[in-house]
């Protein structure tokens, strides 16, 4: 499977699985609810979202999430 088609399934996952009150997921959450792709495919998706600004990082200082660009300040 390519990249996009990988990026694609993660913006996906998070448009289908991002609900008033859980919008902000760890990287093991994305992984575990892709299982059918390769962790280090997951991994690299995730990262290039949040360098082409489809994703964005949410950090509390010793955790660090992912969520949608529109779910960033909730």
């Amino acid at each position: 499977m390519s990249d996009e088609e990988v990026k694609q399934k993660v913006i996906e996952w998070f448009q289908k699985n991002s609900k008033p009150g859980k919008t902000k997921y760890y990287m093991r959450d994305v992984i575990n609810g892709l299982p059918d792709f390769n962790k280090r495919a997951v991994q690299k998706a995730l990262n290039d979202c949040t360098v082409d600004g489809t994703l964005r990082y949410w950090s509390t200082g010793s955790s660090t999430m992912f969520c949608l660009p529109e779910n960033m300040n909730e």
